[in-house]
């Protein structure tokens, strides 16, 4: 078991750990759902998933990769840390923050079908949703995600991804919270 691919799976989801944060940061507006409601009587997704957070927080996570991948691009391209060359990085990164802000929609989804109100806990869902969605949608890219996630000592790496996320979005959604950019601590 070769250790380093642990801190190597956490280094390449980080374009999926940013995409939710930022699309709070950016959100706001016109809510992806256009105020729909279902036969429920639910909305589709809610007010708090908008077009400005899914667009911003998709940026910030294909930028996140770019910028991690420049070091590497100078000075080190072969090196199992790289995120590829720059098309790559920035495509690469950009899939997987889509797909983290889709897991995410598929979450508030699941949330708004269970008649919870936005912000309401849904321990586990909303712990792993955006890492399902982000690490599905990856898949999209496979010669870029299978070596990282999917595939020999990554598969370890995988499973940090699945035992850290609990306790960072927990971290994010405190910060969140106390700098005010969220209603709730959770």
């Amino acid at each position: 078991m070769d250790l380093v691919a642990i801190p190597q799976a956490l280094w390449f989801f980080l374009p999926a750990y940013v995409a939710n944060p930022m699309a709070v940061v950016f959100g706001g507006g016109t809510p992806i759902d256009f105020g729909r409601t279902l036969r429920d009587g639910e909305r589709l997704f809610g007010d708090g998933k908008t077009w400005r957070g899914l667009v911003g927080g998709t940026l910030a996570g294909a930028f996140l990769g770019l910028l991690l991948a420049l070091p590497f691009l100078a000075f080190a391209p072969t090196s199992s840390w790289s995120f590829g060359d720059a098309g790559t990085a920035f495509s690469a990164s950009a899939v997987l923050a889509f797909g983290a802000l889709l897991g995410d929609l598929g979450g508030a989804f699941l949330k708004r079908r269970m008649h919870k109100p936005r912000g309401a806990k849904a321990p586990g869902l909303d712990q792993y949703d955006f890492v399902v969605g982000g690490l599905l949608l990856s898949l999209a890219v496979p010669p870029w995600s299978v070596p990282r996630f999917f595939s020999g000592d990554a598969l370890f790496g995988l499973v940090a991804i699945i035992v850290i996320t609990p306790a960072l979005h927990r971290a994010v959604n405190l910060l969140g919270y106390r700098i005010g950019k969220k209603h709730e601590p959770w």
